[in-house]
């Protein structure tokens, strides 16, 4: 009876002995923090819903102002935050009401900084966009929506967080033929106007592009943000724009005076394009020209006409490595001119005259003497 009584002592302290850290590690709470934009990509806000997500009891609202208890993880997108930020500050809708989430975002941003001041944090692919899609479509952006993400979280907490090295999702979706094309179109137009754009605003561009791109987005606002990138991209071609007009030209040689506008923030090197649609006009040589930012410049274009008649001249504005901004712009000419060449021709049928006269005269002078 000894011998049963000190075998269930030593399996009860045997028990009793183990740490309670080996019985149950207690369970991490992953959080993630995002939510498909609700601005265009200028950056103004196109509803007021975000302000209703951020309340406590708003899908957002609820994992700040009642996290789970005992270990967590963030996951946060710096996207958001920025968006929050922005709502903080006070902000309009598209159609011009006053929104209603300030003071909501800005109880909201002090409840998260509160709520993960002792947690671990990792930062989201900037706008959370699809592993899948940027790899397809931009694929050298892969690492930097990673880093941004990275580095605008930190600034905006104020501490060290983790980079995430993957994106979160990689599945495939299917995305229109016309919204890839709009994207690829998007890229290619950042490429040729990248010079004359800040480097923090060509950043926001490039980044908030990727919202197209987000697996998480409703369809509809999918389409709202695909005519909002191919509006900014036609805007962007066109920030450096010729006014259209018209001469009419009395002399042989002018300087035509050409208006060309700059909308860029930054100053903008750029070329002129130059050519005449017939013989009529020859056109003389341009320098580099240099716009200041936000500007009308006045450009002095030398013409040669060599007949009179009508003609017109094509003008193409186009950056220092011969891309072109914006579309040609024609320029009718009345050329209401006697050309060198008739001028030489009836000036030398002028002196024949003059001298068979001189001749003339001369004979019958002599003849009187005689």
């Amino acid at each position: 009876m000894k011998k049963y009584v000190s075998v269930i002592a030593l399996f009860v302290f045997t028990v009793l002995a183990i740490p309670t850290s080996a019985q149950a590690a207690p369970a991490t709470n992953t959080i993630t923090l995002f939510e498909p934009t609700h601005r265009q990509l200028d950056g103004k806000f196109i509803d007021d819903d975000l302000a209703s997500l951020l309340a406590p009891v708003g899908k957002l609202g609820v994992l700040v102002f009642a996290p789970p208890r005992g270990n967590r993880v963030w996951n946060i997108d710096a996207a958001l935050v920025e968006e929050v930020v922005a709502m903080s500050h006070g902000y309009e809708l598209v159609g011009g009401e006053t929104g209603t989430g300030a003071k909501v975002a800005q109880d909201f941003l002090a409840q998260l900084l509160l709520a993960t001041s002792t947690d671990t944090i990792y930062s989201l692919p900037y706008g959370n966009p699809s592993g899948y899609w940027i790899h397809r479509l931009s694929p050298h952006d892969e690492n930097y929506f990673l880093t941004a993400g990275h580095s605008r979280l930190t600034n905006l907490l104020g501490r060290p967080v983790t980079a995430m090295t993957k994106y979160p999702s990689y599945k495939y979706f299917k995305l229109s033929p016309d919204l890839i094309a709009t994207y690829k179109d998007a890229g290619a137009t950042l490429q040729i106007v990248a010079r004359y754009l800040s480097s923090s605003e060509l950043d926001n561009l490039r980044l908030h592009s990727a919202a197209l791109l987000t697996p998480q987005i409703e369809n509809s606002r999918r389409d709202y943000l695909e005519i909002n990138l191919t509006a900014q991209s036609f805007a962007l071609m066109h920030s450096v724009s010729v006014v259209p007009g018209r001469f009419t030209i009395t002399a042989s040689q002018q300087k035509l005076p050409i208006t060309v506008i700059n909308n860029f923030n930054s100053p903008a090197q750029i070329h002129l394009r130059v050519s005449s649609l017939n013989s009529r006009v020859r056109i003389g040589k341009l320098p580099l020209i240099t716009l200041a930012a936000k500007s009308k410049t006045q450009i002095l274009v030398p013409v040669e006409v060599l007949t009179s008649g009508s003609s017109a001249l094509a003008i193409d504005a186009l950056t220092p490595a011969g891309k072109l901004l914006g579309e040609s712009v024609l320029f009718p000419l009345n050329l209401s001119v006697i050309s060198p060449i008739a001028t030489w021709i009836t000036t030398t049928a002028a002196l024949v005259l003059f001298g068979g006269a001189i001749i003339q005269s001369i004979r019958r002078f002599r003849r009187r003497a005689k």
